[in-house]
């Protein structure tokens, strides 16, 4: 996997890096999928079939998907490859996946999000 960052505040793991991969709703589709998955491994077609399922905004013919794994194996991936959780072999189309380590950044990023609130509370 990537650069790692044992603690997880600086390049690839930085809290702005989650922020960003948080920001667009298909990395959110793939992050909720991984995060469902019990599989370490995971195919790019299993991930375009989920995102397809829940982005109103495609139908589901066949330009429509592969401009979805188009999309999927060009920006969307290889932005969550940048990070730890995620390792993206796009010549195999497989997704490998720590899913320990995505809840636990997800978390950070929840936690960051709640001391925002908290801060503003106070």
């Amino acid at each position: 996997m990537s650069n790692r960052n044992a603690e997880g505040n600086q390049g690839s793991n930085s809290i702005d890096a989650w922020f960003d991969v948080l920001n667009h709703p298909r990395r959110r589709y793939l992050c909720r999928y991984m995060m469902q998955t019990d599989a370490d491994i995971v195919t790019q077609e299993d991930l375009v079939e989920f995102v397809i399922e829940r982005d109103s905004s495609v139908a589901d013919g066949v330009s429509d998907r592969q401009g979805v794994s188009m999309e999927l194996c060009h920006v969307h991936l290889p932005k969550l490859d940048d990070l730890d959780p995620v390792d993206y072999d796009r010549k195999g189309g497989r997704v490998y996946i720590d899913s320990a380590m995505l809840a636990a950044r997800l978390e950070d990023a929840r936690s960051m999000i709640e001391n925002i609130l908290a801060e503003r509370t106070d």
